[in-house]
């Protein structure tokens, strides 16, 4: 495509140059441009492409695309010299999105796009989703915070929303490995970054909305606006799919010019759960009934069923919901829906049960918020006859003001709590710390920086019968500190402390728990 096909229908400020050159390929990082390179120049938190422009051309840029507001006339003097086309517009982001979907020929208008937003839920709702839609006989694509799946192989994610080039290109994969349908978790700054302008959504579904990512909105009042925003890219008989419990998403349903399936468990919705109870298995050492899932009976306005699944706890309760929603926009049948729940999961890193043979829980979900982990605790209370003992921390360089409340839930919820570190990235752990130590009002916790050590301790304290939680983390296998990623996998830690502590008696961890 030449430059000007892929700028049709943006927003241009200035365009000057040869404009009929065929564009090979697009970049927004300069390492990555090649001869006939369309070159992006995007501003980010940390770097600014702008300042690489001359460095893309170097390498054989054949057009570059600023936004108006950065660059200065050097810059298109610097790109006539070079013969190079030169484009400003007011807003990078948003064309490079534009563009990206336009050279990958529009791949979400050939895919049943789903999109999930929300607080929490988002990766367990899009794994539930997936398997029923698999098991109706569809091949389905998945981009969200644990892997993507765009073909035979999952591949590790860097962001829960892929750089809109990148999607747009993984997109493209899956249509041409013959994937019909693709299940997308969207984040709020995938929202706020223009990253999912030029998709087209079939479904989209928020789970819920508490706080989290203020550092970056500023208020919540904001955080629910870019969220919300989702359904602005519904195709058109496209449907959002809304939580009624949730007290912000409710209000939804009147104010989209859309179909709208609700679900919940204490409101009126089109699908409900109703008879919630758990699932139960002989302990290994036969000397009582433990959970392994749940089963409820399921409302709609077509007649009701009972599901079975995997999962755990009332917050799996509303992710199942919305996966159920989600299928019926897509009219994927009774039968698919049921199968599809019952084989799903566990989700690493999601209320995952860490089995080596001992005689006391170990979960490891990725709860990072105060919600999620009062959540969390209050559904391990559940399952738990003896104490809680709760390892967590906050991470670095984020909104500070959810410390102290997710020290408040872990202190009131918790028997034992151990405050460590999660990702402290630039920030002093021990700066981080205290921000949660604040909210204790209770003297049940303890502290310990080093979190393969907190781990260590928070196993040694434990007794039959008790729930050792490792919170924050989840499928995670790295901790952030001063600009560098190192190994490190609560999973791992906690197997090699549960053996050491029963002196190697223990079996080993089973991947299949």
């Amino acid at each position: 495509m030449t430059i000007l096909e892929l700028l049709e229908g943006l927003r241009v400020s200035k365009i000057t140059g040869p404009l009929d050159i065929e564009i090979k390929g697009i970049a927004y990082d300069s390492r990555l441009v090649e001869k006939d390179f369309l070159f992006v120049a995007v501003k980010g938190f940390t770097v600014d492409g702008h300042d690489y422009i001359k460095d893309a051309l170097s390498r054989g840029s054949a057009a570059m695309l600023v936004e108006e507001a950065v660059v200065g006339v050097e810059i298109q003097e610097y790109a006539a010299q070079n013969k190079a086309a030169y484009v400003e517009v007011p807003d990078s982001r948003e064309a490079l999105a534009l563009i990206s979907s336009a050279f990958y020929g529009h791949p979400s208008k050939n895919l049943s796009l789903v999109g999930i937003t929300g607080t929490n839920g988002k990766t367990t709702t899009s794994f539930i989703v997936k398997n029923i839609i698999d098991t109706e006989g569809h091949k389905t694509g998945l981009l969200g915070t644990i892997c993507y799946m765009k073909g035979d192989e999952p591949v590790s994610a860097k962001n829960t929303t892929p750089e809109s080039l990148d999607l747009q290109r993984y997109l493209s994969e899956m249509v041409d490995s013959r994937m019909d349908h693709a299940v997308l978790e969207v984040s709020s700054h995938a929202l706020a970054l223009s990253r999912v302008k030029g998709c087209t959504f079939k479904t989209a579904a928020f789970t819920n909305v508490t706080q989290d990512h203020l550092d970056f909105h500023g208020t919540m009042d904001e955080y629910f606006k870019v969220k919300s925003s989702l359904f602005s890219y519904l195709d058109e008989g496209g449907t959002a799919v809304l939580n009624m419990d949730d007290p912000m998403i409710g209000g939804l349903e009147t104010k989209l010019n859309c179909d709208v399936i609700t679900y919940g468990i204490e409101k009126e919705a089109m699908i409900r759960a109703e008879n919630i109870r758990d699932k139960t298995v002989l302990s290994k050492d036969g000397r009582h009934e433990v959970p392994c899932g749940m089963i409820f009976d399921v409302q709609t306005p077509g007649g009701g069923y009972s599901v079975e699944s995997k999962f755990m706890g009332r917050f799996n309760v509303y992710n199942i919901l919305a996966s159920i929603g989600i299928a019926y926009s897509l009219n994927i049948n009774t039968d698919a829906i049921r199968k599809g729940i019952a084989g799903a999961g566990p989700v690493p890193g999601r209320f995952e049960n860490i089995d080596m043979g001992q005689n006391f829980l170990c979960i490891i979900d990725y709860a990072h918020t105060e919600d999620a982990l009062r959540k969390l605790i209050e559904e391990a209370r559940h399952v738990t006859a003896g104490r809680i003992i709760t390892v967590f921390g906050c991470g670095g360089d984020r909104d500070r003001s959810k410390r102290p409340l997710m020290g408040k839930a872990a202190s009131e919820l918790s028997d034992i709590a151990v405050i460590t570190s999660d990702n402290p990235r630039a920030e002093n752990p021990e700066t981080i710390i205290r921000d949660i130590v604040q909210g204790m009002n209770k003297d049940n916790y303890t502290v310990y920086p080093d979190r393969a050590e907190a781990i260590r301790m928070a196993v040694s304290l434990a007794k039959e019968g008790d729930s050792v939680l490792l919170a924050g983390k989840g499928h995670e296998d790295y901790q952030e500190i001063d600009g560098r990623r190192y190994n490190f996998s609560d999973r791992e830690i906690v197997g090699k402390a549960i053996n050491e502590h029963f002196a190697g008696s223990l079996k080993g961890l089973n991947d299949d728990c």
